[in-house]
């Protein structure tokens, strides 16, 4: 008879612990702006927010705000005036993860044009390896027009954008009803998603290299969560939407039968 995998928590944020409502500096990190300033106008998906810190807020859960702003706004984005605010969050060169089971429950916005994502990105990325050669593992991404749709996907040289390695499920309610449970557990070998702990995709490094593809994802990691809006992905965005709030409560990394690692960094 098999056993259940031995789940040991090595870190959590839970952000009703943070009664001073602040961010700590010390594991986040702030996006800003339109992606210019990062090489990613547009974020490299004609996205349409400027990203604010003033867009991260924390009301006993964490509150990602994605906001219309005025047809005069200050803000200059790469198509002129910023039409939407919103905000995006990292652990860059703060937090890092190898390996193990990251779980994370959050209620995700509604309206056509958001789009949500609890995402990793390979800590190589900051010593300049480009992406998508550093590796993307999206835990979560959906989008307001198909509001119960549960997606998790692999990024890699050779199979990233449309072309990603990806599972769509689909949840008895919409997604924004409700706080879920969306999770990867990750090790040497594959990479298996999780929507309220049941398993519906896993991915095998035999299956990539049999492909003829790299697998980037023997390495550190670390997380983002931001909430976009339009784009190539959640296309046109409804003009009566004003407002949309991705909600999360905690994150929580495990290591699984001995095997994960936390990275703190300096």
């Amino acid at each position: 008879m098999s056993q259940d995998p031995q789940k040991v928590l090595l870190w959590s944020e839970v952000f009703a612990d943070h009664l001073d409502s602040k961010l700590p500096a010390d594991t986040w990190g702030f996006e800003i702006g339109d992606g210019a300033g990062a090489g990613l106008v547009g974020w490299g998906n004609n996205e349409l927010q400027y990203y604010t810190p003033e867009s991260v807020k924390i009301d006993n859960n964490l509150f990602i705000t994605a906001q219309r702003e005025a047809p005069d706004s200050s803000l200059q984005c790469y198509y002129g005036a910023a039409l939407w605010t919103s905000g995006k969050i990292h652990t860059a060169g703060k937090v890092g993860f190898k390996f193990g089971r990251i779980e994370i429950k959050a209620k995700l916005p509604s309206g056509i044009g958001t789009w949500p994502a609890l995402w990793l990105l390979g800590a190589n990325l900051l010593d300049g390896v480009a992406w998508p050669h550093c590796g993307e593992i999206d835990i979560l991404e959906n989008t307001g027009a198909f509001p119960f749709q549960v997606q998790g996907t692999i990024h890699g040289d050779g199979y990233f954008g449309e072309e990603g390695l990806t599972k769509i499920i689909q949840s008895s309610t919409p997604l924004s009803e409700n706080f879920h449970n969306y999770a990867i557990s990750w090790n040497e070998e594959y990479i298996e998603w999780f929507f309220d702990g049941e398993s519906y995709n896993k991915i095998t490094k035999s299956s990539v290299e049999e492909m003829g593809k790299p697998w980037p994802f023997s390495q550190e990691f670390y997380l983002i969560m931001n909430l976009a809006i339009g784009g190539w992905f959640a296309g046109d965005v409804d003009p009566k939407l004003e407002k949309a709030k991705l909600e999360v409560e905690s994150i929580k990394y495990f290591s699984i039968d001995g095997v994960g690692e936390l990275i703190l960094h300096e």
